[in-house]
């Protein structure tokens, strides 16, 4: 199956598809500020050749600031979005404009 650059704004079934890819992750997860970054509540799904998707409802416009959260200690940005900004401590923010 060929996934589309993350995030794709699926405007046909309204939501937004995120994918990474990880073959060695045992839970990863979705978090920004459409959520208050909590880290419990989107899990992604483990796909074939270790890749991790999620789809959540479309969002309002406007500009949203996103990372995962791998095996519940590491944050790593949205490495397929070109989109990022410093997250104010040491690493990226990625960014998602709708």
């Amino acid at each position: 199956m060929k996934h589309h650059q993350s995030p794709y704004v699926n405007k046909r079934k309204k939501c937004i598809e995120f994918h990474i890819t990880n073959a060695c992750a045992n839970r990863i997860a979705l978090a920004g500020d459409f959520n208050n970054w909590a880290h419990d509540q989107l899990s992604l799904r483990p796909a074939n050749n270790g890749v991790w998707t999620i789809e959540i409802p479309m969002l309002p416009r406007g500009k949203y600031h996103y990372k995962f959260f791998i095996d519940e200690r590491m944050w790593t940005e949205d490495i397929e979005n070109q989109f990022r900004e410093p997250d104010g401590v040491t690493g990226w923010n990625s960014v998602l404009e709708l």
